[in-house]
């Protein structure tokens, strides 16, 4: 094959998995932005209230995601080898552990509330009208803890057998529900009742149960043989089989479960300078998750795609692949975090009724995201497409508890705690903990360590490495 077909072959399969994958992430931001920019008209209290509350959903993702990861990295390879058996054991057991965790967060949500809101109010004047709003949305939104869940795991099995087509059609369903019900509860427009923050959590509900739903339903309806679950399948789960799975899934579920938790950290800590830093964080990390869309697209394709080569023992193919996600890594940093800099005065101040010191601060921190977005783009595609792929999950595991909590929380919790310095000053000084993070996993996929084929119990590597 010439250099020439390998690039047209590359690009081909990058586009079919990665394109829906990125309307997918587009609209899951989007759906947050929306929630945001119609939360904003109720003023700072409503969107500080509503950040703290997403922030225990946005955890659980996190560990879901991880878990999910962990699954998927043998789901990508047993369908590349075409033991679809196995693909049906794997599935089941990733949701059975994932709706654990959702119940989990759904008995917190409902037991805790208000202990878990004044987490994010260290500060010596906690704002009551905040953790009140915020108790509201948590214990209505949280019931959607189980339904994403169902939806979540199985549009990651389908995005891991490249069938990624009908989960996009649904979640732009639900971010249509989700906008129209928004449109109607925050306000009391068109005749439903207005319920202000308590309104957004019930229609979060209500848009994530039709797409869990219709998700369902796919798998009923889908002639793919990947995607016929079988629960029988599950009466030949043997021990030797879920320690396997377990054994590489775990440490991915921790490497997210420690991120998500140590992001948490950050909002914790954010929270000794007050309630409106926590809201400018919260509505920072939303804008930004629009510019993140296009990279995580690349490093989920990623994972599929070089997991895809390594159970099907093309190594080679594999190897030569991850340079080209490394360059693409790169150029998206560059890239987009130059628009998110230029563009970052002009999109703030579109979310209206923020106070003028909420509006400047997000427009800093938004360029500080800009001028880490280079390395952290590369480091999002090494850690969660190249690393995983191969079942690497116990270096980037260590990567990332050594990088965010030996360097990035402990400087958070010390700047906002001990310092009066502005708050996009301190995220200057916690980013340092992307550059480490780079250090440790360019390192490891240069070393080729990463290349192993979980279907044959076998590390392959190589040998000209």
């Amino acid at each position: 094959m010439t250099t020439k077909d390998k690039n047209k072959h590359f690009y081909n399969i990058l586009i079919k998995i990665a394109i829906p994958i990125f309307f997918s992430q587009l609209l899951g931001s989007l759906l947050g932005i929306i929630d945001t920019f119609m939360v904003t008209e109720l003023g700072d209290n409503a969107l500080s209230a509503v950040g703290i509350g997403s922030q225990f959903l946005f955890l659980l993702n996190i560990i879901q995601f991880g878990l999910f990861s962990g699954f998927g990295i043998f789901i990508a390879q047993y369908h590349g080898s075409k033991e679809y058996d196995h693909i049906s054991k794997v599935f089941l057991i990733m949701l059975m552990t994932g709706l654990g965790f959702a119940m989990i967060f759904l008995g917190l949500a409902l037991t805790i509330p208000e202990q878990l809101i004044r987490l994010f109010n260290l500060n010596e004047a906690p704002n009551q009208n905040v953790i009140d709003l915020g108790i509201s949305y948590l214990t209505i939104m949280g019931f959607s803890f189980i339904t994403m869940t169902v939806s979540f795991s199985i549009s990651m099995l389908a995005r891991n057998v490249q069938k990624v087509l009908w989960p996009s059609i649904f979640q732009i369903m639900g971010v249509l529900l989700n906008t129209f019900l928004n449109y109607g509860f925050i306000g009391g427009r068109m005749g439903f009742p207005e319920l202000g923050v308590r309104g957004a959590g019930l229609a979060t509900l209500i848009s994530s149960s039709v797409i869990a739903l219709l998700s369902v339903g796919y798998l009923f309806v889908s002639k793919e043989p990947a995607l016929k679950i079988h629960f029988s399948a599950l009466r030949r789960v043997t021990k030797a089989f879920l320690a396997k799975i377990f054994k590489t899934a775990v440490p991915v579920l921790l490497n997210e479960g420690f991120w998500g938790l140590g992001m948490t950290m950050y909002l914790v800590a954010y929270g000794f300078i007050g309630d409106k830093a926590v809201g400018s964080i919260y509505l920072s990390n939303q804008i930004n998750s629009i510019f993140w869309v296009a990279t995580i697209a690349i490093a989920n394709a990623s994972a599929v795609m070089l997991g895809n080569r390594l159970g099907d023992g093309d190594l080679i193919t594999a190897k030569e692949w991850e340079v080209r996600f490394m360059k693409l890594g790169i150029t998206l940093g560059i890239v987009l975090g130059s628009v998110l800099f230029i563009l970052a005065p002009t999109i703030v101040p579109l979310f209206g009724n923020l106070s003028d010191a909420v509006t400047d601060t997000v427009v800093m921190i938004l360029r500080v995201y800009a001028f880490y977005a280079p390395i952290k783009f590369l480091n999002a595609i090494m850690i969660v497409g190249i690393l995983r792929s191969g079942g690497d999950t116990k270096f980037a595991l260590f990567i990332e508890i050594l990088s965010l909590w030996g360097l990035g929380v402990p400087l958070a919790f010390v700047l906002s705690r001990f310092t009066q310095l502005p708050l996009y000053i301190i995220i200057i000084f916690v980013n340092f903990e992307e550059i480490t993070k780079f250090l440790l996993g360019y390192r490891r996929t240069k070393s080729g360590k990463w290349i192993n084929n979980l279907t044959h119990d076998q590390i392959l590597v190589q040998e000209t490495l």
